[in-house]
């Protein structure tokens, strides 16, 4: 009998525990939301510390209740307002896969749609209000915020277009002007061997002028002493002929002479 009481009372307990555990979970949601409403009373500001205090508050909850759909999705919401968006996006991913109503998968998937387009993953956040909008067709801020994705994507579409056409045109203004370059290096180039072909030909003329006079004062040299030379000879020549000369007059005295003697010889006979 007493083990029987005993059995009865185990299970009671047991019982009453999820009601307990559940009442707990349902205060730290409850305390967490008041924090949240707190955090934006003020419109022109939002107060951080409240909004940190709310995140503890979910956090709590959950820890009593892992299954707790609206502690997990408050605390992403929390998450999401602290712009810890990577968090957010993993808290509100991770409840896709429970078996919630459409609706519920609705909103999900409209706030990772969010989270995505506030980190400029527009598609990833494009494609997340599509399916949010294949569970709920008529949510106007899913089919608003959807409409604002594609048009800021087609946008970001054009202006890469434009960047990269104008990438184009700057590469192809960058090949004309390395051409340019090219053909003024080559033009500069061009020039400065005409030009040290001109000077090498100015310094051969010079140098042949230069040669030519030294060679013209060289035969001038030699002319005038050819001339000193046939002088020379000249004088010995005459020299030659006056010895000759007087020799041949000296001669010619002589056989005068002779010839007196021999014409008186033959008188006196």
């Amino acid at each position: 009998m007493i083990k029987i009481n005993t059995l009865i009372a185990t299970i009671l307990l047991l019982i009453l525990i999820e009601p307990v555990s559940a009442q707990v979970d349902r205060k730290y949601i409850r305390s967490g939301n008041e924090y949240y409403k707190a955090a934006f009373a003020d419109s022109t500001k939002t107060d951080s510390t409240l909004l940190q205090n709310a995140e503890v508050e979910y956090r709590k909850a959950i820890e009593k209740k892992p299954s707790s759909f609206e502690g997990r999705n408050n605390l992403a919401n929390s998450l999401y307002k602290q712009k810890k968006y990577d968090e957010a996006l993993k808290e509100w991913q991770s409840l896709t896969g429970l078996n919630i109503d459409a609706r519920k998968k609705a909103s999900l998937y409209h706030n990772i749609g969010n989270t995505y387009l506030m980190s400029n993953e527009l598609e990833k956040g494009i494609e997340a209000y599509k399916n949010a909008l294949r569970n709920y067709p008529n949510d106007t801020a899913t089919k608003y915020n959807l409409a604002f994705a594609q048009s800021k994507l087609k946008q970001q579409q054009q202006q890469q277009q434009n960047q990269d056409q104008n990438q184009d045109q700057n590469q192809d203004q960058n090949k004309q002007q390395q051409q340019q370059n090219q053909q003024q290096e080559q033009q500069e180039q061009q020039q400065e061997q005409q030009q040290e072909q001109q000077q090498q030909q100015e310094q051969q003329a010079q140098q042949q002028q230069g040669e030519e006079k030294q060679g013209e004062q060289q035969q001038g040299q030699e002319n005038e002493n050819g001339e000193e030379i046939s002088k020379q000879d000249a004088m010995r020549i005459l020299q030659a002929l006056e010895k000759d000369e007087k020799e041949l007059q000296q001669e010619l005295k002589r056989n005068r002479k002779k010839n007196s003697k021999s014409k008186k010889t033959d008188k006196d006979w």
